[in-house]
């Protein structure tokens, strides 16, 4: 099955920790999961392009995190979708 990630929430360093789609939401350690035993695939959809979400390794100054592949941009398109607020309003 595939889910579309519509929004994102982000701690106050800047790293998502959290993202959403029509009608559910989940943290990043669980969408990771969900990758990792092949449960869900997820996407992006930004400017009529749809790009894959990968988990990107750990790596000795990063922990495991959400990528998106490449489409037109090298930008992790994650970055550029609205942000929502614990409560779930758009911020």
């Amino acid at each position: 099955m595939t889910l579309q990630i519509v929004a994102v929430r982000k701690d106050h360093d800047g790293n998502i920790t959290h993202v959403r789609g029509t009608g559910w939401e989940a943290t990043i350690e669980r969408v990771i999961g969900d990758i990792e035993a092949g449960r869900y695939r997820y996407i992006v959809r930004v400017g009529g392009q749809t790009a894959d979400v990968f988990v990107a390794p750990a790596t000795r100054y990063w922990k495991q995190h959400l990528r998106t592949t490449a489409d037109t941009t090298t930008r992790n398109t994650l970055d550029v979708l609205p942000q929502f607020s614990a409560r779930g309003s758009a911020v």
